[in-house]
């Protein structure tokens, strides 16, 4: 009976000291919020009709598989924050002495049963520690998934970019294959009236084959870039007829000295200060580790022999002789200091590849902007005008064909030229954090929202 009721109490006390509540940690982080995991695994609504980018990027960030990796990520370091947070487990001993001997000690009449319970006490607040050194890795979680957002509309806006002016090239190709259909059978008719020779024929005709060729590798090309746009949100199959958007619209480009100050809002930069922080929380953790904690255990005792009752109690604490724990002090400052040159190295990587990519902007402004304005009016103007001489007769075929495979050229040139300005747009404000022109460009504007 006094057994039992001394077991009671002891348990009871031990319940009473292990009994912790994980406090919620404030979210100071100034970050969007993040997708419940489960959240993506929603039934995606194919778009059907036009697409635009809005829809795109509203679809990739809401079913992406791989953005929803990061986010089981940020649940898992949620949950190693509350553990971390727990006390340490009770351990419950049961050990019996002088039995099964020799002489009076033999079966179990002088036998001692002893039934006792050990708490692990951590000194040097190292629970508190640990939680605090969890909650950084949550958020660094946090930032790996934010890095790989941004990394995610990065490539859906590039990718909805390559669709606009495979569209566009699709329109030209089709332009251009109407146009080699009607100076064929113009051609014939000629060669039919024996006003041109019949090798005119020939060469109208293979110029039409060539455009025919053309058209079905731009359809093919367009599906392609289509399908990399519907992989963003985990799509197989195209549902969606065209992309919206005024492709051919580009802004300004602003002073370099304003878009290099914005650098420091680039995620995969900003997350460094975060890591700084966990790699300091770290040392505080790992100089808690050299303070020993107590192990102290209480229970009770029965002789057998006597049928008496007796309470132990025993407090043990490691010696440091050996091994004092300072190598993990010093393993964690020399995290520390990794990490502030990895944040140095990072910097100097993003700069590096801004300026490039602000020089490669200049560059394909300039050149979109001479095509628009100067090569391309003159290019048209030249192929209106030998058609118009050619039906006169007063100009060959070979002339003709040449001013429209030099109008046609440009204004490929010039697609290209435009979709690789939004690419390099993009970017850069994949680079900076921001629109790069005050939400006046298209592209840019509906990529950072």
């Amino acid at each position: 009976m006094r057994l039992s009721m001394v077991i009671k109490i002891i348990v009871f006390a031990i319940a009473c000291i292990t009994h912790a509540t994980v406090m919620a940690v404030e979210d100071d982080l100034l970050l969007p919020p993040v997708m419940a995991p489960e959240e993506f695994d929603q039934p995606v609504i194919q778009p059907t009709g036009d697409l635009s980018l809005r829809q795109a990027i509203v679809l990739t960030l809401k079913h992406n598989p791989e953005l929803a990796t990061y986010a089981w990520t940020i649940r898992s370091r949620e949950i190693d924050q509350i553990e971390a947070g727990l006390l340490p487990n009770p351990e419950a001993n049961l050990e019996i002495e002088n039995f099964a001997g020799s002489g009076d000690l033999n079966g179990f009449r002088s036998a001692e049963t002893t039934i006792a319970f050990s708490q692990l006490i951590e000194l040097g607040d190292k629970r508190m520690k640990r939680r605090q050194l969890a909650s950084a890795d949550r958020d660094l979680a946090r930032w790996d998934y934010e890095v790989k957002r941004v990394d995610i509309l990065s490539q859906t806006a590039i990718a909805y970019a390559d669709v606009l002016g495979d569209q566009e090239k699709l329109t030209i190709t089709k332009e251009i294959k109407d146009l080699a259909e009607e100076i064929y059978q113009t051609v014939k008719k000629r060669v039919e009236a024996g006003k041109v020779s019949p090798l005119d024929e020939i060469k109208a005709r293979v110029e039409l084959s060539k455009s025919q060729l053309n058209q079905i590798n731009a359809e093919r090309q367009l599906a392609i870039s289509k399908q990399n746009l519907v992989i963003g949100w985990g799509g197989t199959d195209i549902t969606f007829n065209k992309v919206l958007g005024n492709f051919y619209s580009i802004s300004p480009i602003p002073e370099l000295g304003s878009i290099v100050t914005k650098l420091n809002n680039n995620p995969a930069l900003a997350r460094w200060a975060t890591e700084v922080i966990r790699h300091q929380k770290a040392i505080t953790l790992a100089r808690a580790d050299t303070i020993p904690d107590i192990s102290v255990s209480a229970g009770i005792r029965h002789l057998n022999e006597t049928d008496d009752v007796a309470a132990v109690a025993s407090i043990s604490i490691p010696l440091f002789l050996f091994n004092n724990k300072r190598t993990g002090v010093q393993r964690s400052e020399i995290g520390l200091s990794r990490a502030s040159k990895q944040r140095e190295v990072t910097e100097t990587r993003l700069r590096s590849a801004l300026l490039i990519a602000y020089q490669r902007l200049i560059i394909l402004y300039q050149e979109v902007t001479i095509l628009n304005d100067e090569i391309l009016p003159s290019a048209e103007e030249a192929f209106n005008a030998s058609t118009k001489i050619y039906r006169l007769g007063k100009l060959d075929l070979l002339g003709l064909l040449d001013a429209q495979r030099t109008y046609f050229e440009t204004r490929q040139q010039h697609i290209n030229s435009v979709k690789e300005y939004h690419r390099v747009v993009v970017v850069i404000e994949r680079l900076i954090g921001s629109s790069l022109s005050e939400g006046k460009d298209y592209m840019a504007e509906e990529a950072i929202r």
